[in-house]
């Protein structure tokens, strides 16, 4: 399988084309229309990026994870909540807007020819690529600052207030590696200290698992990195997205979704994107790479289970009384949903209800990992099953109980309809209650935000950005419903269009 734009076109939802539209610019602070009650104790800022403009001038993005970085912040008050949205001031965007085109390449989107240039110029413009720096999937705080970021290994620290550009920070000069990706998802420890995988080039590329944190600086702080384990690759460079971690290891999988290095090195010379060089090798097994946080050392089995691919992990725990570590992450067989996150397609389609004949749907996948306490290097096969077919994605938890044994999870849910509602998961007693956003409806992610004081694990509220492919008949809404009955409570309808953001977090107000 190689990952390129479909040909024929796929059907999407009825809609998607009205709800992938660009943001038509920055949004200011804007009053919402409250429906229904918000929870007196719920107060703080939600926090979104994703990708919010995929046209510029006579150029267009290709992949939604192409489209450039916009941040959305959703500041809760008590029965009052306040929208606004500011495209990610980076040097990508400033390069962009001024040239009036594209000007880097993106994950699915490859450089245009400059009209300005004759063959010549554009031929040794490849060999001066402009840094990109459209950090548009994800964020994290550290030390009280927030951090936009992506998967490439260049950053953005913010304002979350007026969501203005602070300074930008490099893990490669943070970890003094030669980093050319790392993954979305940096894993906040709580301390101060972040940790993430990037992988180095060189003779043999490596997957790097990097501690780090903010150090005083002349003007703001800037990142460090320490470089706690680093693995040497298989054969080529896998591609990965995020990682699992518990209290004392984590887990990165290596997955057959891999990158033709000798296309990366070449693809704008070729006219071809990232996703280009990126090819699915069905009869690999995925392996899992477990580190010891207690010594930084890589465990000396070997694991691995069949192929699979994954975005998203959901969490992880050691069961020791089993000798064992539990995974769970949102699976597919393999790397089509990639493919199907192309505009083209997400654009193309007119049957809303026909969900699966476009969309793969992924599983609830538990992987069960034994730890052996013989450390012989031996080879073990991982056991799985999959706990729940519900087309899930965009997995969120009671972060409290991250890296611990849990009882719930939460999901986009796509059974049905894609991007159609909300799924919460009980892993221990396997069962499910679904939450529909409605006709012409699309949820987000959902984020889970716990009520003080709260004894039992759902205690608390979700969270979830609705966009409307229709807004002459509805608004598009920030929904919030109880988590534990899993209904909504409270709408807060936008008076703007909401561009489809991937991620985001929630920062609670400070008390006095």
């Amino acid at each position: 399988l190689t990952i390129r734009p479909p040909f024929p076109l796929c059907h999407m939802a009825a809609g998607l084309a009205k709800t992938f539209e660009s943001a038509p610019s920055d949004v200011p602070p804007v009053s919402t229309k409250i429906i229904g009650s918000l929870p007196s104790w719920l107060r703080g800022t939600l926090l979104r990026n994703g990708p919010g403009r995929f046209e510029v001038g006579p150029t267009a993005y290709r992949h939604w994870f192409d489209g450039q970085a916009m941040l959305h912040s959703f500041n809760i008050e008590e029965q009052k909540v306040t929208y606004s949205a500011r495209f990610l001031q980076t040097n990508q965007y400033e390069a962009t807007m001024k040239a009036g085109r594209i000007v880097t390449s993106e994950f699915g989107t490859p450089v245009p020819p400059d009209p300005c240039q004759n063959i010549f110029q554009r031929f040794f413009s490849h060999f001066n690529r402009r840094p990109n720096d459209n950090t548009n999937i994800s964020l994290f705080r550290v030390n009280g600052k927030w951090i936009a970021t992506g998967e490439v290994p260049l950053m953005w620290q913010f304002d979350p207030s007026t969501l203005d550009v602070v300074k930008q920070h490099s893990m490669a000069k943070a970890s003094g590696l030669y980093m050319i990706v790392n993954t979305a998802h940096p894993f906040d420890a709580g301390n101060g200290e972040v940790y993430n995988f990037g992988t180095s080039a060189g003779r043999r590329p490596q997957y790097n698992l990097l501690r780090s944190r903010l150090v005083p600086a002349a003007d703001e702080p800037t990142l460090q990195s320490d470089v706690l384990c680093s693995i040497p690759t298989r054969s080529t460079v896998s591609y990965y997205h995020s990682f699992a971690r518990t209290a004392n290891y984590v887990i990165l999988p290596e997955m057959p979704l891999k990158y033709s290095l000798f296309h990366a090195g070449t693809m704008e010379l070729r006219g071809q994107s990232f996703a280009d060089c990126l090819y699915w090798q069905k009869d690999v097994p995925t392996r899992l790479h477990v580190i010891d946080l207690n010594t930084n050392k890589q465990l000396t089995t070997k694991y691995h289970t069949d192929p699979f691919f994954t975005f998203h992990h959901v969490n992880a725990y050691e069961d020791m009384e089993n000798k064992q570590i539990i995974m769970d992450a949102f699976c597919y067989p393999n790397a089509q949903i990639v493919r199907d996150f192309y505009l083209l397609h997400l654009r193309g389609g007119n049957d809303r209800k026909d969900a699966k004949s476009f969309l793969p749907q992924g599983s609830f996948r538990r992987f069960y990992i034994p730890l052996q306490e013989d450390s012989a290097a031996t080879s073990n096969e991982v056991p799985y099953k999959d706990i729940f077919d519900c087309g899930g994605e965009l997995p969120g938890i009671n972060w409290k109980y991250s890296g611990r044994k849990y009882q719930y999870a939460y999901g986009l849910c796509q059974k049905q309809s894609a991007f159609g509602g909300l799924v919460k998961l009980d892993v221990e007693r396997k069962e499910s209650k679904q939450w529909i956003a409605g006709e012409g409806l699309y949820a987000s992610e959902p984020i889970f935000v716990s009520s003080p004081g709260g004894q039992h694990e759902d205690d608390g509220v979700i969270l979830s950005a609705v966009v409307s492919s229709n807004p002459d008949l509805k608004s598009c809404f920030l929904a919030v419903l109880d988590a534990a009955s899993f209904t909504l409570v409270a709408e807060a309808e936008i008076p703007c269009h909401l561009a489809p953001a991937l991620h985001g977090r929630f920062s609670k107000a400070k008390t006095t």
